[in-house]
């Protein structure tokens, strides 16, 4: 572990939600996802919560006054199972301030490029199809790989996995409950897991993703 995630850790305050905007300038600081993954969210006009990003374990958050210039609020906030720090930028050496440019960087692009990668699979899919994607790159970047599954922590509730997938949790709910039917997802409380065989013959994962799936959208 480098001195400046060491540094943002042990100086640092562990914090579960954080306001990003608007701050003055003099209130700039630096987020570590230690543990798990944070979500960026706002309310819309009816006061519904609606997530924007999220931040993964390792990546680096920059608050500054920069940061999200509009008059909605926006926050940053861990999912359950994860833990994040903040730390001010006045705590970092002069040498930590120098690689913080690139360190920040890198974690930007990959942010871009899972979000890249989700509007290419959603593209005409339908929702069963953008949540199977969704559950099953999460499992693939970040979970734990056996012989035989994929498996990772359930960080989201229904409700945020809706808000990702700009529909409601009660399709949510019935696209989770066919998944699980048929035998493509075992999804609980504590655990998503993908069986890897499920890929090894693709026209039989997209035959039982198709077939199995009657439930209607409902809003």
């Amino acid at each position: 572990m480098d001195a400046l995630i060491e540094l943002i850790i042990s100086a640092g305050q562990k914090i579960d939600i954080i306001q990003l905007n608007p701050i003055p300038e003099s209130s700039s600081k630096l987020v570590l996802v230690k543990k798990g993954i944070a979500k960026i969210f706002a309310f819309n006009d009816s006061g519904l919560k609606v997530n924007t990003d999220l931040i993964f374990e390792g990546e680096l958050f920059l608050l500054s006054k920069d940061n999200y210039q509009c008059q909605d609020l926006f926050f940053l906030e861990t999912l359950k199972y994860s833990e994040m720090y903040c730390v001010p930028l006045s705590y970092l050496s002069q040498d930590q301030s120098v690689i913080l440019h690139n360190k920040l960087m890198k974690c930007y692009n990959n942010r871009l490029r899972r979000i890249h990668q989700q509007k290419v699979k959603n593209h005409d899919l339908t929702l069963i199809d953008r949540l199977f994607y969704l559950l099953v790159d999460f499992c693939r970047i970040y979970g734990l790989k056996s012989t035989d599954y994929y498996l990772m922590p359930n960080f989201f509730t229904h409700e945020e996995l809706a808000s990702m997938l700009k529909t409601c949790r009660q399709n949510i709910t019935s696209c989770l409950n066919e998944l699980k039917k048929s035998g493509l997802l075992f999804y609980n409380r504590k655990e998503i897991r993908f069986e890897k065989g499920i890929f090894e013959n693709n026209s039989t994962f997209q035959t039982a993703l198709h077939t199995e799936y009657k439930a209607k959208p409902i809003c």
